[in-house]
């Protein structure tokens, strides 16, 4: 059996760490150390306060005497690299022998060790799963009845929403996973597409994934769906230069001279490549050197603009000749004239494309005055109207919109014009676009909407803009937090200022349970903060891990915003998911300032956590002694032990913080 790779490795740590050491380190009852010594009790000490070399020493007495637990210890030290690299043979040796002597969770890990290898050992991983279930491990048994092993995606169990099995199909052709795409396929149908007219052929196509192209062929896709732009799966494999993508469309009858809405071939964009075998395999499935776009362009003009000689000469070996361009010239111009030498950067472009691209929009104005289409595109998707707003030009942008270019209209990602306005930083071109009726919420499916962007840049002008135009103010972004909750970070209170005056809620919750006040304490904006407490948003709300937004700036060590949260009535004392209170978390970072506001509020000195841990014995641990002082001062207790019968002074001495351990025996 190989073993895992390195990457493998990462994941499984991250999975086994919850599993494994915690159910290792059980605390023992009060009544329990009475009656009944635990002979893991000194190595748990070591571990407690880090001392691996320690720890093991002694795990490596018990497991040579028959321990299955200090074995299946020794397991999770090798396998997550306390005193060295990870060794996941060792880790598999100690799991044998603790599962060997009754060890459940030793049977699982062993379990998912055998299931994550490369190859996977299914039969061995079965069988360990089955034995950690006599045992009577729960997780085994939840696992047995899922039909699943250990860490094992089941698309049928874990994707049983249409749309996350449609977005992992997409995103396994681009990637090239077959046996991912075929498992998709049998609930997911093969051809679904995307707002632009992009599927799975498309995604492994443009990828150059050729198997992945092969499977999905094989499985009913259309060999020429085109995209809204004409684009097909040859094409997308030619722009990819995949040769072997381009055999396999060829042989499911896919149409060599097909063109997009430009009148570009696949043989162009092989071209463009300078992909020699994919022009070969082209020209053999039926293509034609004589084909032109609608700029009169063929194959071989695209080589040559490009300054593909390998492709250029493979052209005119097939009898391919050439058009004469000229570049564009700067200046004053009635017309669009091309390169006659070297590359052409506007090749494919119709003149309206080219002259909106211009900072000067004289040209523009003549050409639509003359019949150009304003809501033209480019070859790859952009519309007059994008290029004109990404070259800067409120003059263009305005003269398209006259000539009834779309305000709304989309780019070749599928974000409207206003975006990409915003993204630029043109509040000029989004108060125009806002005002020829451009919607302020449109925006493509996965991103943030405009206000977001706005917030994100750090525009109060174009965020009062968009708060104007009514966009919605709570709409959240691709990850699910709102605007406010992004200004909240932001330097700038203004941007709170003006999206509280324009309506935003102040108490909405993130995926996280995150509030705009959860994010500006962390993020020490304390005239934030007190703009939010004074639009009521609650001082004492927890996100989904029981942090609060007084927790949240004691993390981050921010005593200001932690005295205006006190001042509102913020809780001191409240307890996190395991226990933790804010002064606690203030003392694991060393934050004695923030510590200092909380005790002067009255914080609860001695307040112990779920593994019966003090400010003080965390501050002990970390050799803060100007922290010790502060607590001391404060009348912290200095004989409270935690959970492993470990006092402040105790774990001092133990790290060898020599000053700390004297100001604790005093």
């Amino acid at each position: 059996m190989a073993l895992p790779d390195m990457t493998s490795l990462r994941f499984l740590f991250a999975a086994l760490a919850l599993l494994l050491v915690p159910a290792a380190l059980p605390a023992a009852t009060p009544a329990a150390r009475q009656y009944q010594a635990d002979p893991l009790e000194p190595a748990k000490a070591a571990i407690r306060i880090k001392e691996y070399a320690t720890a093991k020493s002694e795990l490596q007495r018990l497991a040579a005497a028959g321990n299955p637990d200090a074995q299946y210890l020794l397991g999770t030290f090798a396998l997550n690299g306390l005193l060295g690299e990870p060794d996941v043979a060792a880790a598999r040796t100690w799991f044998e022998k603790a599962a060997a002597n009754g060890h459940a969770r030793a049977a699982y890990s062993l379990a998912t060790l055998l299931s994550s290898a490369e190859p996977p050992d299914k039969a061995g991983a079965q069988r360990w799963l089955a034995r950690s279930e006599e045992l009577g491990l729960d997780l085994a048994k939840q696992t047995q009845r899922r039909g699943a092993l250990p860490l094992e995606f089941k698309t049928e169990l874990d994707l049983a929403d249409a749309g996350a099995r449609r977005d992992a199909l997409w995103l396994a052709a681009q990637r090239g996973d077959s046996k991912t795409i075929e498992s998709l396929v049998k609930s997911t149908p093969v051809d679904q597409a995307d707002e632009f007219g992009r599927g799975a052929l498309a995604r492994a196509a443009l990828a150059g994934q050729a198997d992945a192209v092969g499977v999905l062929l094989r499985l009913g896709a259309r060999a020429d769906a085109a995209d809204a732009y004409g684009l097909t799966p040859l094409m997308l494999a030619s722009t990819a230069g995949s040769a072997s993508a381009i055999d396999a469309l060829l042989r499911a009858g896919a149409k060599a001279g097909a063109a997009d809405k430009g009148g570009n071939s696949a043989l162009m964009f092989a071209a463009r490549q300078d992909c020699v075998p994919c022009i070969a395999r082209l020209l053999d499935g039926g293509a034609d050197v004589a084909q032109h776009n609608v700029q009169g362009w063929s194959a071989l003009d695209f080589a040559l603009a490009a300054d593909r000689a390998q492709a250029a000469a493979s052209l005119t070996g097939r009898g391919a000749t050439a058009l004469t361009h000229r570049s564009i010239r700067s200046g004053v111009v009635t017309s669009v004239t091309r390169a006659a030498q070297g590359a052409d950067r506007y090749a494919g472009w119709q003149d309206v494309l080219v002259a909106a691209a211009r900072t000067d929009a004289s040209l523009l104005k003549l050409l639509l005055a003359r019949g150009a289409a304003a809501n033209t595109r480019s070859p790859g998707g952009a519309p007059a109207i994008v290029i004109a707003t990404r070259a800067g030009s409120r003059d263009s942008v305005d003269a398209l919109l006259s000539a009834r270019a779309d305000p709304d209209t989309v780019d070749e990602r599928g974000d409207p014009v206003l975006t990409d306005a915003v993204r630029a930083g043109r509040a000029d071109i989004l108060e125009l676009l806002l005002s020829r009726g451009a919607s302020p919420d449109k925006h493509a499916a996965g991103t943030d909407p405009a206000i977001i962007i706005a917030v994100k840049k750090g525009s109060v002008a174009m965020t009062k803009l968009l708060l104007g135009a009514h966009a919605k103010s709570d709409e959240p972004g691709f990850d699910g937090r709102t605007a406010l909750m992004v200004a909240a970070v932001n330097a700038d209170p203004a941007l709170v200022r003006a999206l509280l005056e324009g309506g935003a809620a102040a108490d909405l919750m993130d995926p996280l349970g995150r509030t705009a006040l959860w994010y500006g304490a962390r993020a020490g904006r304390t005239e934030t903060v007190q703009a939010l407490l004074a639009r009521h948003a609650s001082a004492d709300r927890a996100d989904r891990l029981r942090v609060t937004p007084l927790a949240a700036a004691a993390i981050a060590g921010q005593a200001g915003v932690s005295k205006a949260l006190i001042d509102a009535g913020a809780n001191v004392s409240g307890r996190g998911a395991r226990g933790d209170t804010p002064l606690l978390l203030c003392a694991s970072g060393g934050h004695a300032d923030v510590a200092a506001v909380l005790l002067a509020a009255h914080a609860d000195v001695d307040v112990q956590n779920d593994f019966g841990d003090t400010a003080l014995i965390v501050a002990s641990r970390n050799g803060d002694a100007n922290l010790v002082r502060l607590l001391l001062a404060a009348n912290a207790s200095v004989n409270l032990r935690n959970k492993d019968r470990v006092a402040a002074a105790d774990v001092a001495e133990a790290r060898e913080f020599a000053s700390v351990a004297a100001l604790l025996r005093r």
